[in-house]
């Protein structure tokens, strides 16, 4: 079944053009997490808050936060965080962990309560803190198959999660797809 419109098709168009534009990955990183956020009525539409870059660092054998989308309700997590987003850092062993488990599952995972995306690195109450400094009702953690050494995009609603359906897992699929391809060919 097919689940595409023509308004889809002009937004991933629009989504491309802007992760090709980056010059290095640092910009890259950026685009990634802020290009969704380009058409207000879509993002809206697809009731999207925050979204999150994640990258396994195989030297260090941890799951990393590598960027964070510059919006309202990712501000208010980073204020209610008890850490800072780059120095929480999850052990890719430790497999109680949500983003690990989508990563090596190659599956994706969803959740209402964020406490799962941020174990062992804060305490249930802490990660619960980020998320209702966020505003956030659910996450959906889907894996970035074949981008470099592993890695995650967490997309984060304001809806819950019973209302996040068809139109958000397509729209999530297709643009993890888009990402990971545009990770490992900057990569090589």
């Amino acid at each position: 079944m097919n689940n595409k419109r023509p308004t889809d098709d002009l937004y991933f168009v629009e989504l491309e053009k802007q992760l090709q534009a980056a010059k290095d990955d640092s910009e890259l990183f950026q685009a990634i997490v802020n290009a969704p956020f380009h058409n207000k009525l879509m993002t809206t539409k697809l009731g999207l808050g925050v979204t999150v870059l994640l990258l396994v660092d195989s030297e260090n054998r941890t799951v990393d936060r590598i960027a964070l989308s510059n919006t309202f309700q990712a501000e208010g997590a980073v204020q209610m965080s008890a850490k800072p987003f780059n120095e929480i850092r999850i052990p890719y062993d430790y497999d109680q962990n949500y983003i690990v488990q989508a990563i090596k599952s190659n599956e994706y995972r969803h959740t209402d309560d964020w406490q799962y995306m941020f174990i062992p690195e804060l305490t249930p109450q802490e990660a619960r803190f980020n998320q209702a400094g966020a505003g956030i009702d659910c996450s959906v953690i889907y894996p970035l198959s074949g981008a470099r050494d592993g890695g995650a995009m967490i997309f984060s609603y304001f809806e819950p999660l019973q209302n996040i359906g068809p139109e958000q897992h397509n729209f999530m699929r297709r643009y993890t797809k888009l990402v990971a391809e545009v990770l490992q060919r900057l990569a090589q």
